[in-house]
């Protein structure tokens, strides 16, 4: 295991942000795409721990909320503490398990749309669709979405830094 530096951790967020805004628009599900920057913040949160994981999360943040039309500051709360808490998980799973990536990555994906929403709504005041319809026509979609494209992104950023355990060529 190699120590990852972060230089290739936040050149990781920047090319997940140019593919986010550019390519990503041509391969929407049900209006859907996948969060790249959220699915980074995950991946490196569980694999790097809990430090990593709000640093990464506040820095993808960051470049989210400069390049989006959204409260300024929002995205960095949300995400840093979505990384911040897959940080905290890392030891609490096998965290080379597909179906167990899948699953906290959908999970996560729930959790900080849902806590922006409700952050954005209580900012705004005035908000034109309800959490449930929020949940059904973008949160499930986006979860899910994301969680199929982190199965075999995982893997591959696995072997790219070098964050497979032991244990799993046992």
């Amino acid at each position: 295991m190699h120590k990852v530096t972060r230089l290739q951790i936040y050149s990781a967020l920047l090319l997940a942000l140019v593919v986010h805004m550019t390519v990503l628009h041509y391969f929407r599900i049900f209006g859907a795409k996948p969060d790249l920057l959220l699915l980074l913040v995950i991946f490196f949160g569980l694999f790097l721990g809990a430090r990593m994981g709000l640093e990464v999360g506040i820095i993808a943040g960051l470049l989210k909320d400069i390049f989006a039309f959204d409260i300024f500051g929002v995205n960095m709360f949300v995400l840093g503490i979505t990384g911040l808490l897959a940080g905290i998980l890392n030891t609490k799973f096998y965290r080379e398990s597909m179906a167990t990536q899948a699953t906290l990555v959908f999970s996560f994906s729930v959790f900080s749309m849902v806590l922006h929403y409700v952050l954005a709504s209580s900012v705004l005041k005035f908000v034109n669709l309800s959490l449930f319809d929020y949940l059904g026509s973008s949160i499930i979609p986006a979860g899910i979405y994301t969680a199929i494209v982190a199965m075999p992104l995982f893997p591959k950023l696995i072997e790219i830094y070098g964050l497979a355990d032991a244990q799993q060529f046992l």
